[in-house]
């Protein structure tokens, strides 16, 4: 039943994911990673235990938030950054990127029709003490861009463009994090998965107000 319900929703965020067939492609990859796991002695994939993508399709829009880490490991994360984490854990990659991105893209086409809330997701509790973290990482990415990317870029502007991420982009497909990484570097450099990082987006995100998943605006 499940692996029923995993493939139903492999056909229906192919049809969700847009005109551009690269897109589509790395949405489509993201599902057969969310579906299968990579491993043939290790059949538990991420849809063994989140089989209903009514329940999933909200979670793109609820990032960045802090992930309930044990000590001293909770912290203000994006979905890519999430994604990273439990593919590492429980596919056991040696670089978890590709497969992270594919299925950041595959949420992100899921639920492209909602409302962005960073912090807060459908029908699950509202943790004051998380949204002062996330407050807090939103804080600090607003200093690292004034300091870092205002020479160039208005906030407001670089807040549009992050809906169309993941995307592919001269060939390869591209998180916001790893454009960041790669954009402009200079001292200190800009780790994908890096605190700062992170902090970026949250501020970035925190300008979205409401908007929906999935396409640029401007």
């Amino acid at each position: 039943m499940r692996r029923g319900i995993a493939i139903s929703a492999v056909a229906l965020v192919v049809a969700w994911a847009g005109p551009a067939r690269a897109e589509s492609d790395l949405v489509a990859e993201g599902a057969r990673w969310w579906s299968v796991s990579p491993d043939p002695g290790n059949p538990v994939a991420c849809a063994t235990c989140h089989d209903d993508p009514q329940k999933v399709r909200g979670w793109a829009a609820s990032f960045p938030k802090v992930r309930p880490l044990p000590p001293p490991h909770a912290r203000v994360m994006t979905l890519l950054q999430a994604n990273a984490e439990a593919v590492s854990l429980h596919y056991r990659l040696p670089d978890p990127r590709r497969a992270a991105m594919a299925i950041t893209a595959y949420l992100t086409a899921l639920g492209a029709d909602l409302p962005v809330t960073p912090g807060l997701a459908a029908g699950q509790p509202v943790f004051p003490a998380r949204i002062a973290r996330l407050r807090a990482s939103v804080q600090r990415g607003e200093r690292l861009f004034a300091g870092r990317c205002a020479g160039c870029h208005r906030p407001a502007e670089a807040a549009s463009r992050l809906p169309a991420f993941p995307r592919w982009r001269a060939g390869r497909a591209e998180s916001v994090e790893s454009y960041l990484e790669d954009h402009h570097p200079r001292d200190p450099r800009l780790r994908w998965d890096g605190q700062p990082v992170t902090d970026l987006v949250a501020a970035l995100t925190a300008r979205l107000g409401g908007r929906p998943l999935g396409k640029e605006t401007r």
